[in-house]
């Protein structure tokens, strides 16, 4: 008899593990397909961000069961292309599209295409112009802080160094208007100069061109001649102002008479250069290898049906009398970029 109800039960179980393997078997492991489109990788930040983005899913792919696979485009700052691009993404069947949009608000028709494919959209770097669909989730730098902390930084020594606040006048310069982190590094700076009592003579928009800017600066300083402090919302663009400063004789140390306050925004090699130089008095430094690994995170939670939530990274001063204990430590990503590159 208990033969029988052995054999039974084992009959039983057998049956069971037959019709459900997967509680038996592991399942294969899952796969996240990212689709990345790029809008340009022509700076240091952004070829430095890709490829902190490719070095975090290899080590991810290292330490878990989620697989992360990633197709990548770039658009060559050129919004047409990037729509093109998006598209044939979703064709790909990528599971999350990742997008630094060269356009904030045109790149409302590939979210809505995004969304109706029935996949997520991160907004990379790139805050949306408010009004239309909106992004599952965006990744960033808080520009806004960025500014805010540069230019703060800047005014107060300013003071410090005796220049009464109300004798302090701003040339403004911003970006592309159609980028919501332009916008934002300008709303970062007005705010911080508001906050110190200072002004803003003149506002300088530059499309992020060099060019550009230095073809309106030394007018623009020629008709504002108490200018006494710039602001550029990334260093690049420090190059122009230092080419029109140059050509004025106004391209002076921050301890030689006749010095031009100067703040930026990003903390890449340029601007690092500039502060240990004695040029440039502060930068907002913004941690993009924390801006790439978080994007990573966030996408393989909107994949897997999890919530994701907005993930801006905080910026902080970087300033002549600041920067030697930093580099000591080995702080800034420029550095480490250049030797797991070189």
């Amino acid at each position: 008899m208990k033969k029988t109800m052995k054999k039974a039960v084992m009959a039983v179980v057998a049956a069971t593990l037959a019709l459900s393997p997967v509680s038996v078997f592991a399942e294969e492991p899952k796969e996240v397909t990212i689709g990345i489109a790029w809008p340009s990788l022509g700076t240091q930040a952004w070829s430095a961000m890709a490829d902190y983005l490719r070095w975090y899913v290899e080590d991810y792919n290292a330490e878990n069961e989620v697989q992360v696979k990633l197709i990548e485009t770039t658009a060559g700052d050129d919004a047409a292309a990037q729509e093109t691009q998006i598209r044939d993404l979703l064709n790909q069947d990528v599971d999350v599209v990742v997008s630094g949009a060269i356009d904030t608000t045109a790149i409302w028709s590939s979210i809505t295409e995004t969304h109706d494919a029935g996949k997520k959209f991160i907004s990379f770097c790139r805050r949306l112009t408010p009004g239309g669909p909106e992004a599952d989730s965006t990744v960033g730098p808080d520009t806004y802080d960025t500014a805010y902390v540069s230019v703060d930084a800047a005014i107060k020594k300013m003071i410090a160094d005796g220049i009464p606040a109300e004798e302090i006048k701003i040339v403004r310069v911003q970006g592309d208007l159609k980028d919501q982190n332009a916008v934002r590094y300008g709303e970062g700076c007005e705010a911080a100069v508001k906050d110190n009592g200072a002004t803003i003579v003149a506002d300088i928009e530059c499309n992020w061109s060099v060019e550009t800017l230095m073809n309106k600066l030394a007018p623009t300083l020629q008709a504002n001649t108490d200018a006494n402090m710039i602001f550029t919302p990334n260093e690049d663009l420090m190059l122009g102002v230092q080419s029109v400063l140059e050509g004025k004789e106004l391209w002076k140390k921050s301890d030689e008479e006749g010095h031009i306050y100067l703040a930026a925004a990003g903390g890449c090699e340029i601007g690092l250069n500039m502060i240990q130089e004695g040029y440039l008095d502060a930068t907002g430094y913004e941690n993009l290898p924390q801006v790439s690994t978080n994007t990573v995170d966030v996408a393989v939670k909107l994949a897997l049906g999890e919530e994701a939530d907005d993930f801006f990274v905080k910026s902080e001063p970087i300033t002549q009398e600041n920067i030697q204990p930093l580099l000591d430590e080995n702080h800034f990503w420029v550095y480490d970029y250049a030797e797991r590159t070189k």
